[in-house]
């Protein structure tokens, strides 16, 4: 059952009608906020518009970064099941 939760990004309120659980949105919320709070730290940018595309692109960047680690996790991972299975394959 959808409910509104009502979020807080970059000093501007967002209401939002969702089946999330407001606790995840509110963690999702701060997570974003903390990423900005960095942007501006380092860029010393005070353009909300700026400010929230370079969030953007970081938060862009950890994702596709951590999801390319996992594909070569995975990779390396099936690479050493297919070596185990012709090991075992070659030995009976």
């Amino acid at each position: 059952m959808s409910e509104l939760v009502e979020l807080t990004i970059l000093n501007h309120k967002f209401i939002l009608n969702t089946d999330k659980d407001r606790k995840y949105l509110e963690h999702l919320a701060s997570y974003v906020n903390a990423k900005a709070d960095e942007v501006v730290k380092k860029t010393k940018s005070v353009d909300s518009f700026n400010v929230a595309i370079l969030t953007a692109l970081n938060i862009a960047d950890d994702f596709m970064s951590d999801k390319m680690e996992v594909n070569n996790e995975s990779k390396r991972v099936l690479d050493k099941v297919n070596n185990i299975y012709n090991y075992i394959s070659k030995s009976s």
